[in-house]
This record gives C-alpha cells, structure tokens and sequence, in this order.
C-alpha cells in the first residue's frame, strides 16, 4: 500500500493570528492536508472525531493523523493506524535531550539538535499510532538508525520502522511498515 502524507505551508492568515485563533487556523489548514492525503489515497472521509483521551477516531475505516507547527502542516490518511509529527529544527535547553532518549539512545546517533528532532518526531509519530500521549516517551526506544531517512523503534517489543522527511528546516516522521510513503509537498496553497 501507498500512504500519501502531506505537507503544507501555513497561510499568511495563520502567521498573524495568537491563542486558539491561530490553533483553529493551524487545524483547518491541517485538515486540508488531510483531505488531499484522502483523495490521493481514493478514501472520502467523513467527519473527522476524536475520542475522550483526544485520538483520532477512525472514519469508515480509515485512520488520519494531523501535526502542526507555525510554519507548515502535515497530514496523513492510512487503513492502518498511523501518526504522523513535524516539528522545526531549532535549539531548545539543551536540558531536554535526556528527557527524549536515554545515553544508549545517544550512542546510535551524534547529539545534535537534528538528531534531537529526529528522535522526537519518530517517537511522537509511534505513540499517535498506539493511541498514547507523550506519557510513553520513555517506553518508545530508538533500536537503530539505518540512514538519514529512517529510524528503527521498540515500543512494549513491537518493532516500527520511521520515515523521515526533511523540508526548509523542519522534520516530518511517518511510520513506513511495509508501506511506499510517496510524499507530497505543496509550497504554494492557497485555500
């Protein structure tokens, strides 16, 4: 199977914008994504709910996962459960690396804010797909880092391998299982 995520520029609109107005936009944007991820996927979604713990409830069968950040959007419609995280590489407090992986996680992979985010994005996209916050950082592991494209991880002994794509400085993260991942990036939409 093919899995057709999506990534979307934010609209002017949506820079200009604070609070839950601008998280609104941010959504509304991501669901547009999702739209296209459906159509290319040949699904029709219907109304897009979330249970009580806020997962995505599937839609006649069919999973999605949205990410946002101020920039861009991401987006992703799966027959399978599926997550899907994108986030800006920047630097933080550097406090933070040990509260994403351990020291062992550490040594597959040079400490750096790439790498950092790397790690993030993959283990966000893992706990999306188990239906879990961010409550199981810790039990989400990076096993091994293929290349620069991939991430291998262990949640509770079931094995995930990690698709990454990088764009203008952001990282997006997809669970590729034995899926193609055909991305599709939209630099100029307008809704």
């Amino acid at each position: 199977m093919t899995l057709f995520p999506v990534v979307m520029p934010v609209t002017e609109v949506g820079h200009k914008l604070s609070g839950k107005e601008k998280v609104a936009s941010l959504s509304k944007i991501a669901r547009e994504a999702l739209k296209l991820s459906a159509e290319k996927s040949g699904v029709r979604l219907g109304e897009l709910r979330k249970d009580k713990k806020g997962v995505p409830c599937p839609v006649s069968g069919n999973y999605w996962s949205l990410s946002h950040k101020p920039e861009y959007v991401a987006a992703v419609v799966s027959k399978d459960k599926v997550g899907i995280d994108i986030e800006e590489i920047k630097p933080r407090a550097e406090s933070i690396f040990a509260h994403v992986a351990s020291d062992e996680e550490w040594e597959l992979k040079e400490r750096s804010w790439d790498t950092f985010f790397r790690y993030w994005t993959a283990k966000e996209a893992i706990l999306k797909v188990i239906g879990i916050g961010i409550s199981g950082l810790k039990t989400c592991r990076i096993i091994s880092v293929p290349d620069e494209n991939h991430i291998a991880l262990d949640y509770n002994g079931q094995f995930f391998l990690v698709e990454q794509l990088r764009y203008k400085n952001h990282i997006v993260s997809i669970p590729k299982g034995d899926n193609q991942i055909d991305w599709i990036i939209l630099e100029d939409f307008k809704p």
